[in-house]
């Protein structure tokens, strides 16, 4: 860091490195509240919450539990494009894997300066592997196109009771990561959500309480926490 960033940033403790808010007023029907928004520098509780969640909704899904006969039975009736389309999801992840493997980017180069490289010849390298990147990932994006609709073609012609065992796994994995995402909305806000008069005090006492809001209060809500965060450390996740 130059003097001149020095001179500028603003000397903090350690532990409040990461945390920064800022006032936001929420509204809904003619009324509102100020409210004090803060990021929390440390997301480990949200996000262990949010693993608690998904460890619950998987209990509601154990053999014999009347939400997994539930499931079943809606899954009978569901159409054969939905279920081929949510069996395509649950495999799409490992064909994408498997086009990586066959297909990987080449290594990222480094400047050779004990060879005596120059930037401008770097930066022609550091150019032509992007090039090379972006073809491969063209490349890897059609084929899995094409894996995809074969299989779609395949899973078409397979008996409705495999096709469910094929598409309710992907129905209820979708089930735990929402599950995951509003524990860790609800736990981000119980701890971002501070009084605007006083940043020490939470505003909300309990999760239960912030569970209980109105649905536009807590987007709002949602909405300002994103706003403060990094776009590449957002805790709340979207849906």
């Amino acid at each position: 860091m130059d003097t001149t960033t020095q001179s500028l940033a603003e000397r903090v403790d350690l532990t409040q490195l990461g945390i920064w808010g800022q006032p936001v007023r929420v509204e809904l029907s003619g009324r509102y509240e100020d409210v004090w928004v803060q990021t929390l520098g440390d997301r480990t509780e949200a996000i262990e919450r949010g693993h608690e969640a998904i460890q619950r909704k998987l209990l509601e899904f154990r053999p014999g539990c009347e939400r997994l006969e539930a499931l079943t039975e809606a899954l009978m009736l569901a159409p054969v494009t939905d279920l081929v389309e949510l069996a395509l999801e649950g495999e799409r992840p490992q064909m994408e894997a498997r086009l990586r493997r066959e297909r990987p980017d080449p290594v990222t180069p480094r400047q050779d300066v004990a060879a005596g490289e120059r930037e401008e010849q770097f930066a022609q390298r550091v150019e032509e592997h992007r090039r090379r990147c972006q073809s491969l990932a063209e490349g890897r994006a059609a084929k899995l196109q094409e894996a995809l609709e074969t299989r779609r073609a395949e899973l078409l012609a397979v008996e409705r009771a495999e096709l469910v065992e094929l598409a309710r796994p992907r129905r209820i994995d979708a089930e735990c990561w929402n599950a995951f995402a509003r524990a860790c909305d609800d736990w981000v806000l119980l701890r971002g959500v501070r009084r605007v008069e006083d940043h020490e005090r939470q505003y909300f006492d309990s999760v239960e309480v912030v569970q209980s809001l109105h649905p536009a209060v807590k987007e709002q809500l949602r909405r300002a926490y994103r706003a403060l965060e990094p776009a590449e450390v957002h805790s709340l996740p979207k849906g």
